[in-house]
């Protein structure tokens, strides 16, 4: 693993399918509240020897629009919404985080929005985590799998002090090079200035402990970075594995199922390199129906982990039960 600090970057351009077991928790209030929410979901489930938590930070909805799907009309993006039977007039995009316990250690995976001004549907990581009885100062590791907002938000308080005090925080090094360097933000289209100006800020300084990693790079024991690059220059996913059971972790890859795992040649307007993109969700998806492994996206929903087989040309999610 490269250990590179901001100004140091800045400066330079086969498995079966895991069995899982559950445990159900009641939920948190807000970040800053004491008392149980029943409105927080919690389950857990196991990859061998490891304990996985989704930690669901919130839902935002915006209308559908034409060129959410930038290589298929309007038209059948909402037959595939009524064959999933929802609504054609809106999006439900859900954020999930993920937390491993490895070895006795906690390692976050991404940190969803972060602080929220008044209310808000989003940013309710360290809620949840409070439900499984972690505190911000237990993480030992914050893994963060691509730099766009919605993953690297958390990292940092209202006030600008790291949430998470005494974790060390690992950044693919594809990312870094491309999000921090001022090169490439002056080159870039005016739309994505926002995204440089909010990873700049957020990793300004050598408070997070940061370190950058590649593809291949075993990042805590049975978890090692996938290259998965596309929906952004550097984006990663993860495999992890325990024994004989397996989990591949795939972030962004492939955004809501029902229109990306389902049409996994379609191509979603946050992709940054569609033709990419699509390369990396058919090699993921493949790689997980091939080896019958679990599989779990950020955009999934609750619960955000199953497993794919193969439907048609292109795949079927087949969600994991929600304990009862």
């Amino acid at each position: 693993m490269t250990d590179l600090t901001r100004r140091a970057m800045l400066a330079a351009p086969a498995v079966v399918g895991a069995a899982a077991t559950f445990a159900t928790a009641r939920g948190a209030r807000a970040q800053g509240t004491d008392g149980p929410d029943a409105s927080i979901p919690v389950f857990r489930y196991r990859v061998g020897d490891i304990e996985v938590f989704p930690i669901y930070d919130g839902m935002r909805a915006f209308p559908l629009q034409d060129g959410f799907v930038t290589n298929a009309s309007l038209e059948e993006v909402q037959a595939a919404f009524t064959a999933d039977m929802r609504a054609t007039d809106a999006i439900e995009n859900p954020f999930t985080a993920t937390l491993l316990r490895i070895g006795g250690r906690n390692v976050l995976v991404d940190t969803g929005n972060g602080p929220q001004e008044g209310e808000s549907p989003v940013g309710r990581l360290v809620a949840g985590l409070a439900v499984i009885g972690v505190a911000p100062s237990d993480v030992d590791t914050v893994v963060i799998s691509h730099f766009h907002g919605d993953h690297i938000s958390g990292l940092r308080g209202a006030d600008g002090a790291p949430v998470f005090p005494n974790a060390e925080t690992l950044v693919p090094e594809g990312e870094a090079a491309y999000w921090l360097d001022e090169g490439e933000m002056s080159r870039a289209p005016e739309g994505r200035r926002g995204g440089f100006e909010r990873a700049q800020a957020i990793f300004a300084g050598e408070d997070l402990g940061m370190h950058t990693y590649a593809g291949g790079d075993e990042l805590a024991p049975g978890m090692v970075a996938v290259d998965a690059h596309g929906h952004s220059p550097g984006h990663m996913a993860f495999r992890v594995q325990s024994g004989g059971d397996g989990l591949l972790l795939i972030s962004d890859a492939a955004h809501l199922p029902f229109l990306f795992v389902a049409n996994p040649d379609w191509s979603v307007r946050f992709d940054m390199d569609p033709q990419m993109a699509r390369e990396t969700r058919r090699r993921l998806l493949d790689e997980a129906a091939a080896d019958r492994l679990m599989i779990a996206g950020y955009h999934w929903g609750f619960p955000n982990v199953g497993h794919v087989r193969r439907a048609g040309g292109g795949f079927e999610l087949v969600r994991i039960p929600w304990p009862g």
